[in-house]
């Protein structure tokens, strides 16, 4: 039988990323949850016997994107990186989450069905819109939140972002535009390693031949939104919110003030010389501030 490109593109996509965990420093193992939306792919490293940490991806990027971090995190915490429903990895869904409410629903069936008692959430970018919309849905399964970068949560995207955006992860499929895209958002601080730029490409491809739908009937996934006043001044939960000065996709300035202003249990901060893809920019100092927070 003729293999399809979007077959092709499924198949370069996942030995990319199997490429991409060769850079993973620690032992790890993975398993799949079943949810009402389908089966959640999780890297797991470190002793199950201490503190679950779970982390969510930037939109795009798949679990593997925490490779430089997870050495350090997975010293004292047990770390559970997450691959998003909806998104280009290797979970496997059969619907995404058409609202708010469902998105977090998911990220609950995914913390039930791993029988986590109140873990603390991680997330970058997309993932820390993520995160802190489950803070605000579901505040009683989870410890602290921490906040890196978090995508279009506290300010609006800029226009350019969106132009940026769609046209190279969603409609082109040229790497040079996502070459441009990357350079736009790291600037000279940061060279994205081979195997994790052949990832990230053939995810781009992935989602140009559609088959990141895996075959079902195509839906939205849920784009990050600004979160109302009324729903950040109820977070319950303990914040760390690290946004950087060279953030380029919104006012890094104006969010720190809003966050600061609404979020009643917030330690927020405004780094020098770091972007919008922190973690991997600056892992050390990263991964001091989240092991700090989480210590206190």
């Amino acid at each position: 039988m003729e293999t399809t490109k979007a077959e092709a593109d499924h198949k370069d996509y996942l030995e990319a990323y199997s490429a991409c965990l060769s850079l993973w420093p620690v032992a790890y193992k993975t398993v799949y949850v079943t949810t009402s939306y389908g089966d959640t792919h999780i890297l797991i490293s470190g002793s199950e016997e201490n503190p679950p940490l779970l982390l969510l991806h930037g939109l795009g990027f798949s679990s593997t994107m925490w490779y430089p971090n997870i050495a350090e995190l997975s010293k004292s915490c047990c770390t559970y990186c997450i691959d998003i429903v909806g998104d280009a990895n290797k979970t496997i869904f059969t619907r995404k989450p058409a609202s708010r409410s469902e998105l977090s629903e998911w990220l609950l069936e995914v913390i039930k069905a791993l029988n986590l008692e109140r873990p603390d959430l991680a997330g970058l970018s997309y993932g820390g819109f993520i995160a802190l919309n489950f803070a605000i849905h579901y505040p009683e399964y989870i410890n602290k939140v921490i906040l890196l970068s978090p995508a279009g949560t506290l300010q609006p995207f800029k226009l350019q972002f969106f132009a940026r955006v769609f046209s190279t992860l969603f409609f082109s499929g040229k790497k040079a535009l996502l070459d441009n895209f990357l350079r736009w958002m790291f600037e000279e601080r940061y060279e994205m390693h081979p195997l994790f730029l052949q990832q990230l490409t053939a995810g781009m491809r992935l989602r140009r031949s559609s088959s990141v739908d895996r075959g079902k009937k195509k839906s939205k996934s849920i784009w990050p939104s600004v979160i109302p006043n009324d729903e950040l001044k109820n977070i319950k939960s303990d914040v760390m919110l690290l946004l950087g000065e060279e953030e380029v996709i919104y006012n890094p300035v104006k969010g720190l003030k809003r966050a600061k202003k609404w979020i009643p249990r917030i330690d927020a901060k405004l780094l020098k010389n770091v972007g919008h893809g922190m973690s991997m920019e600056q892992p050390d100092l990263i991964n001091n501030y989240i092991l700090s927070f989480l210590q206190k």
